[in-house]
């Protein structure tokens, strides 16, 4: 007994003094670090909170006491940004350094080889080859399909209240059939019909990618700190996402390809320009693009264009709900310009809307869709005005939400202000002090879709429908704890009358 206790105290004694060894990363390089907790790290508290919001504890106790800090997920080591002259060096100035999201691109695994993870290498000629799908002749060559879809939207929403005694709408749902519906139309050119339907496959699909349980989403950030677990986990059959997701998304392209292809089907959407770039060779004759490497550009595009978008409508109008001044501003200023444009949403009319796009920013400003963002040293790198050196490969982490609470670049923050977004106000502060879509060369790509599918789900409603705050509405909005992204846990209720 007395042998197997000392092995079990040798073995613990190595433990703890590995962990302290793996703690002091940052400060001997002289580097201010959070204090931890040497035996655990981070790895229980992840279960209790959403990751991303370990990065409030860190800019709370460091803000204005220097540009960086330093912390750990695990024993990784990550350095987070407090200042935003140097979030711009990262993102914008010494991009070519932080070319990379993540240590690990995901390439050997199904989906994972998309826009969003690839490495700088694979990642730029891609994104070069994607970026024509989202010039503003696109954007306005799409919106009449997004009318559609919108017309639907009101007509789901119709008749969900008459069926509704207290006008009382679960309203994150509805949003995210309406986003489901344009992502299905504009990238795949198929008909989702989640709005008739809220249990379509479509639907389903994107409830399960944002809402994991408890184990995958850890399962998965230690899979992302340690890539080399990959290889390990890969033998229990651990996966990033669920085989049925991967096989449908396999599938659809593959009967849209093989459709499109038939029947010579030409179609000024996403899906064609996939297509284009898989039968065009390259200089060794190879497909510019695989059927699995199509797929993982529209699960990208399907999994952000419909949450992230639905969750900023969704926010959008509780906030109008709460503040119903703004509200009624908003509504002014839509019905001024449809009237100017004999009551038509033409593209023309949306981008006069100048107020719904304040609106949407601040929302934006609030409710980022990722509380911070990640880049990969890809190569060592001189913190500026210091002798600090970044090796390579160690992750940074600008915390997006923290920048947007800070009431030093924005008064009153838990306010909802969209003048706060006015032309004016927008030149008195730092470029990087508003992050919803990101910033610099690896931004979201799609954010002017983005933009416009919001903006045109937000004028058919507000044209037509009063929100207003229930006794159902909660005061503060609780998000997943573990979603990869910032989503409501249980929904938004707001009451809804016709106007």
């Amino acid at each position: 007994m007395d042998f197997y206790f000392i092995i079990f105290t040798s073995l613990f004694s190595l433990l703890l003094s590995y962990l302290r060894y793996k703690y002091q990363y940052w400060e001997v390089r002289g580097v201010p670090q959070l204090k931890m907790n040497y035996l655990f790290g981070n790895f229980f508290r992840l279960g209790s909170i959403h990751g991303a919001e370990l990065m409030h504890e860190v800019y709370q106790q460091f803000r204005g006491r220097g540009k960086f800090v330093g912390t750990y997920i695990f024993t990784k080591p990550i350095l987070v940004i407090l200042d935003l002259d140097l979030i711009k060096s990262i993102l914008v100035k010494d991009f070519n350094k932080f070319t990379d999201r993540t240590s690990d691109s995901g390439a050997d695994e199904a989906l994972a080889s998309n826009l969003f993870t690839l490495h700088g290498e694979k990642w730029r000629p891609l994104r070069a080859k994607l970026t024509p799908t989202f010039t503003s002749a696109k954007m306005k060559f799409m919106f009449p399909t997004l009318i559609s879809v919108a017309h639907q939207l009101e007509q789901a929403l119709s008749a969900h209240i008459s069926q509704v005694p207290d006008g009382i709408i679960e309203i994150h749902d509805m949003m995210a059939r309406y986003t489901t519906d344009v992502i299905g139309y504009c990238v795949f050119g198929v008909e989702c019909n989640s709005l008739k339907d809220p249990n379509v496959e479509f639907r389903q699909i994107g409830r399960r990618i944002f809402f994991r349980h408890f184990i995958s989403v850890r399962l998965r950030l230690l899979m992302i700190t340690y890539p080399v677990l990959f290889k390990w986990f890969k033998y229990f059959q651990i996966k990033r996402l669920p085989t049925d997701i991967v096989e449908f998304m396999k599938r659809l392209v593959r009967e849209t390809v093989r459709m499109r292809e038939e029947q010579q089907l030409q179609r000024n959407d996403f899906m064609n320009l996939l297509i284009e770039l898989k039968n065009t060779k390259d200089a060794n004759g190879m497909p510019g693009m695989s059927i699995e490497a199509m797929a993982g550009q529209v699960f990208l595009f399907f999994a952000a264009g419909f949450e992230t978008s639905s969750s900023n409508m969704s926010y959008g109008l509780y906030e109008l709900a709460k503040n119903p001044h703004v509200q009624e501003k908003l509504r002014a200023e839509i019905v001024s310009v449809l009237a100017k444009h004999n009551g038509e949403l033409t593209y023309e009319a949306m981008m006069e809307m100048n107020y719904l796009d304040q609106v949407i920013s601040e929302t934006l400003r609030k409710y980022p869709a990722l509380a911070a963002l990640t880049r990969v040293s890809v190569e060592e790198y001189r913190l500026p005005d210091t002798n600090i050196i970044l090796e390579k490969g160690i992750r940074v982490h600008i915390p997006v939400k923290e920048l947007h609470y800070d009431p030093d670049i924005y008064e009153n923050p838990e306010e909802f202000r969209p003048e706060r977004f006015s032309p004016e106000e927008v030149q008195k502060r730092h470029p990087q002090a508003f992050l919803g879509f990101g910033d610099g060369p690896r931004n979201c790509i799609g954010l002017r879709f983005a933009r416009m599918q919001v903006r045109v789900g937000l004028i058919t409603l507000l044209k037509s429908y009063r929100f207003s705050l229930s006794e159902k509405t909660p005061t503060q909005i609780e998000f997943a704890k573990f979603s990869l992204v910032r989503v409501p846990e249980a929904g938004i209720l707001l009451k809804v009358e016709k106007l």
